[in-house]
């Protein structure tokens, strides 16, 4: 294996590693020995180039990205022959690298030739041009384009539907639903994506269903929507039972919605079922299942029962302690819930908690107590330099030492899981 080889293989194995920086290392030995070998004008050349920006691209350099990209679109358009996949993907790169440093408009530009490039290969209106029109106007979602996003989606659409592949055309009318979505265009959006519910089938009626009920959601109609969600529970239970992420994620949606439409003890039900689930699978991820605990504390708090609420965010708090999980959120709802209730003693024993562990708050303690104070409404609750000012009055170890030692019994006590109890029966289900 020659060094050229040997240089392109190292590549591979450290951008598959994850290892970005060993493998623009060896990417620029990779180049350097081209160069040695006077072999710059050949196709491998114009790919290891490419690679070598993708992987710039990632690093955030997007400086030497573009450049890369640049050289390596001029040499795949020698290279091209009747096939253009790698230079409009060099070039498809190029344009989103520039967008990310803030030039939109060579961005813009670009992603227009990217469309005459793939007319002017076109030799039939096929599936692979439109997957090809597909993509690009995906790519140029992404990148805020959006009328030429919806121009390149609409001529996709109309070849799909010519082919008659009906996925292939749902899927169409769902990214088009999207740019309407965008715009909060929930009329138009709602017609495109009940047109793909009438043609999906399987798996993909079940996405469409809820989908619609998404935008049913977003867009008030709340009767219209709660029925789409029950189908979609129903439909996700028999396809992969009631402890996938998908049903938990359904259901959350379901829950929330019940509480929009001022339906909370519903809400409570469901949410209920779902941390009976958790709490019921040897393997829970601890940002799910605190996340539902939190839903639920917010439940209580809105019924006025704050005992209760108070205890669902405690194991919450110390699920995520036990876990060296980001603890913000759960002080941040205690203390919420304890000014809510007057009780400016248990907010200052909260925080002094978060104080004890702070490296246990991702954003560090600035910004947690930048967090803290954003979590009030001026309007509505107490200001938070309560708080602030009740630490600075207990600057001394005495005053400090009853709040520690509880919070440290309370660390040590041993963590009993809940009782999981049949999942309750939903009220609002019929």
């Amino acid at each position: 294996m020659g060094k050229i080889e040997q240089f392109r293989k190292r590549v591979a194995e450290q951008y598959h590693a994850f290892d970005l920086e060993e493998a623009v290392k060896s990417g620029e030995a990779l180049l350097r020995e081209h160069w040695n070998n006077q072999s710059m004008m050949t196709l491998g050349y114009a790919q290891d180039i490419y690679n070598l920006a993708r992987v710039y691209d990632e690093l955030g350099d997007f400086e030497r990205a573009v450049e890369l990209y640049t050289d390596g679109a001029q040499l795949f358009s020698r290279h091209c022959v009747g096939d253009a996949t790698a230079y409009t993907n060099c070039l498809n790169n190029l344009a989103a690298a520039l967008y990310d440093m803030g030039l939109e408009g060579p961005s813009a530009h670009l992603f227009g030739q990217l469309v005459s490039v793939k007319r002017f290969f076109k030799h039939e209106q096929d599936e692979a041009f439109a997957d090809s029109l597909y993509n690009l106007a995906n790519s140029a979602t992404d990148k805020v384009f959006e009328p030429l996003a919806r121009s390149l989606h609409n001529e996709a659409l109309a070849i799909r539907r010519a082919l008659n592949n009906a996925q292939d055309v749902v899927d169409s009318l769902h990214s088009l639903a999207f740019l309407h979505e965008e715009k909060e265009e929930y009329e138009k959006a709602v017609a495109l994506a009940e047109t793909a519910m009438q043609l999906a089938h399987g798996d993909d009626y079940t996405c469409a269903c809820h989908y619609l009920a998404t935008l049913y959601d977003a867009w008030g109609q709340y009767d219209k929507a709660l029925p789409l969600y029950d189908e979609v529970m129903d439909l996700t239970r028999e396809r992969v039972g009631r402890t996938h992420r998908s049903y938990f994620e359904v259901a959350f949606d379901r829950a929330q919605l019940l509480n929009r439409m001022g339906r909370p003890r519903e809400a409570l039900t469901i949410l209920a079922e779902i941390r009976a689930l958790y709490e019921s699978m040897e393997d829970t991820a601890p940002y799910a299942y605190t996340k539902c605990l939190r839903n639920i504390a917010d439940l209580y708090k809105q019924l006025g029962e704050y005992n209760r609420a108070e205890a669902v965010l405690m194991r919450s708090l110390k699920i995520n302690r036990k876990q060296n999980e980001d603890m913000t959120e759960d002080v941040a709802d205690l203390i919420k819930l304890h000014m809510h209730c007057d009780d400016n003693r248990k907010a200052l024993e909260v925080l002094v908690y978060s104080l004890m562990h702070s490296e246990a708050n991702g954003p560090g303690l600035a910004e947690l107590l930048i967090k803290l104070a954003e979590a009030f409404n001026p309007s509505t609750d107490p200001a938070p330099d309560i708080i602030l000012n009740a630490v600075r009055e207990m600057n001394d170890r005495a005053a400090l030492a009853p709040i520690i030692d509880k919070w440290r019994r309370w660390e040590n006590e041993p963590f009993i899981p809940a009782f999981v109890m049949p999942p309750p029966t939903d009220p609002g289900r019929k």
